[in-house]
């Protein structure tokens, strides 16, 4: 390393240098963070970002070491006071970033520094245990960068307090951590892929919100408890397939079939209900889900769905699959099919799907008898109730829906305004109430088709539930949605806006495939392809389409890393050839602060002559023993490039 410069003139001191990166590792933390923790820490860790340079600046005395003692004791205690189990990781969190705050307003030395640069990393250790986003890795590559900078300057100002830091300086500095941090790159890869996955999260999604009760799906449906809901257009799965029709687009998830009166639930007396086995001649639709987190242990796919691919899935006989553990993100096969599966339905299960409560509002009953009266058969029942919500004057809602025991009651008489859950609810009821067995079905509606990368996104603003009647005639379920067809597609489907979105969402996708979804089952599947490879390397090589895709990824992974490493190698080796050029550089680099720029057609001697005293004379000694070596043929062995490095050492602390 250098000596460095005694004078202010084009130089940084190396403590504003530990000043400013310490500045960019808290607005990266914030950056990170700013969703994961509460308001107040918020609104504390940001002013603080906007206050501490006004203070650096104005030179604001530091508060006393004890009073900073007593006040990080205090907001401790008030951030740990509101641990729970669901509640756990946001106050280490929280912690981290109040003592990074304290830390940065007090008096520091390269100790300190050293401190700031590990509870920033700290910080987005601790916030990857609640979420990775897509932005997560360049931040995060960001800020191990600008960390590593502040270990490298801690230990240059621990050697040398007053140092300050020339313009080479500052490039050498540089150029070193990046080097350092690209080497640690692959380390850090090859511990991300070798480490053992429990299959189970390490701990629980945040769990407190301000939010209301957002859009989205749910294993439950109960009317009445809330007035509003806020639509949520947070991700909920991506299924690779070719585009659909969009009145095909529904996302078969829960089948509720008891009702309380004033909810439903799920019910799993007569769970095959009806539901057979296909032809062999019948369409199929493939699709591979990518499950995002979630609380809930139900398995999505296109309505009708005949298969899961997955060892955790149950297969529940109504086209409903869940699985063992929830909250993990998954990967999953499923085939469905777009027509009708035909069935038989005992007299039991009919008895199911017919239940109501005791006299369950007469009034209903009474418009469900007027409306089918003189119909026959099951599917003109289904028909006419159908049209009466769709073509009746209701109007889809989120907010102001009615609450109470009477609800549904006065949704379908009174107040004709509701969401999906309403106009479904009250559609089954009305058919049962008709002699037509009648279920709900719970999942999404719709899907934003991603032309780039051949998969649909599906978002909790598109969560759905429709009705499943059967057709005695027919022998199977039919699909009735009541929920009016433009305010269902508010509700439900989107088209995506194409361009960039698409571009950004596939990036996010192949984020959430290598990266988030990369779990305990996905390390076994790495690690059987690679036993099977070294144990029968012949064999391994006749692989499927989508092993030889798996190679080239793995192959592509690898010729970029190694581009990477051989462009680093090449750096590094054309700098030592040509060590003399190195010297040069610097020197008229020198020249060029200190206000003399050395023109392309002027000899070293030439310019040197013009220059003022003393730094002629020290240049001098310089251009003397150097051109011995430019111009003269002599080797430049290690000591005389040490001693013409020292007088370079020696122009920059003089002049």
């Amino acid at each position: 390393m250098t000596s460095l410069s005694r004078t202010a003139e084009r130089t940084l001191a190396v403590e504003t240098a530990l000043k400013l990166l310490a500045g960019a590792c808290g607005f990266l933390c914030f950056l990170i963070v700013q969703d994961g923790i509460g308001w107040g820490t918020a609104l504390i860790f940001g002013a603080a970002l906007l206050i501490w340079p006004l203070a650096e600046a104005s030179g604001l005395p530091r508060p006393p070491g004890l009073l900073s003692f007593g006040v990080a004791v205090l907001l401790l205690v008030a951030v740990f006071s509101r641990m729970s189990r669901q509640y756990l990781i946001e106050p280490f969190l929280e912690a981290i970033l109040l003592l990074f705050v304290l830390r940065l307003f007090e008096r520091k030395t390269s100790r300190e520094y050293v401190q700031i640069a590990l509870l920033s990393l700290g910080a987005v250790v601790v916030y990857a245990l609640l979420s990775v986003e897509k932005l997560f890795l360049a931040v995060c590559l960001g800020m191990g960068y600008c960390a590593s900078l502040i270990l490298m300057l801690s230990a240059w100002m621990r050697r040398e307090p007053g140092a300050r830091l020339s313009f080479s300086d500052a490039k050498w500095l540089v150029s070193r951590a990046l080097g350092m941090f690209v080497v640690m790159l692959p380390l850090c890869l090859l511990f991300f892929f070798v480490i053992p996955r429990s299959g189970r999260p390490m701990f629980s999604p945040r769990g407190g919100t301000d939010h209301g009760p957002l859009t989205g799906f749910s294993e439950r449906l109960r009317l009445g408890e809330v007035g509003t809901i806020q639509q949520s257009d947070r991700l909920s799965f991506r299924a690779e397939t070719g585009e659909i029709a969009p009145d095909s687009l529904y996302w078969r998830g829960v089948v509720l079939s008891h009702f309380s009166g004033t909810g439903w639930d799920v019910d799993l007396r007569e769970r095959e209900g009806g539901w057979g086995r296909p032809r062999g001649d019948v369409s199929q639709v493939r699709q591979t889900i990518l499950l995002e987190p979630g609380g809930h242990r139900w398995l999505f796919a296109l309505d009708r769905p005949l298969s899961i691919g997955l060892s955790e899935a149950a297969n529940l006989g109504n086209g409903t699959f869940w699985r063992r553990t929830a909250g993990t993100a998954v990967r999953y096969e499923a085939v469905s099919t777009p027509s009708p599966i035909p069935g038989t339905l005992s007299a039991s299960a009919e008895e199911v799907f017919l239940e109501l409560p005791s006299g369950y509002s007469p009034a209903m009953r009474s418009l469900a008898e007027k409306l089918t009266a003189g119909i026959s058969d099951d599917r003109g029942r289904m028909n006419v109730i159908e049209d009466h919500f769709i073509r009746g004057g209701y109007l889809w809602s989120l907010e102001n829906l009615v609450r109470g025991r009477d609800a549904l009651e006065r949704f379908v008489f009174d107040v004709r305004r509701g969401n999906c859950e309403y106009f479904a609810s009250a559609a089954a009821v009305m058919l049962r109430m008709a002699n037509v067995p009648a279920r709900l079905v719970g999942g999404y509606r719709g899907g934003d088709y991603n032309r780039a990368g051949g998969y649909y996104s599906v978002r909790d603003r598109q969560a759905h539930v429709w009705v499943e009647a059967w057709d005695r005639s027919a022998g199977c379920w039919v699909r009735i949605d009541p929920t009016p067809a433009g305010e269902a597609d508010g509700e439900g489907t989107s088209g995506g806006s194409g361009g960039w979105w698409e571009f950004w969402d596939f990036l996010d996708y192949q984020w959430s495939r290598m990266f988030v979804s990369y779990s305990a089952r996905t390390q076994r599947e790495w690690a059987s392809v690679l036993k099977e490879l070294f144990r029968n390397p012949r064999a391994s090589l006749r692989v499927s389409p989508e092993g030889l895709l798996w190679w080239g990824r793995l192959g592509l992974g690898f010729a970029v890393l190694s581009a990477a490493v051989s462009f680093l190698v090449l750096v590094r080796k054309r700098r030592r050839r040509d060590p003399c050029r190195v010297l040069l550089e610097r020197f008229e680099s020198m020249m060029k602060r200190r206000g003399f720029p050395r023109r392309r057609s002027e000899g070293l001697e030439e310019f040197v002559s013009g220059l003022d005293e003393p730094l002629r004379g020290t240049a001098w000694l310089f251009v003397l023993e150097f051109e011995e070596v430019w111009y003269g043929g002599r080797p430049l062995d290690p000591e005389r490039y040490g001693r013409l490095k020292r007088r370079l050492d020696k122009m920059d602390r003089e002049h």
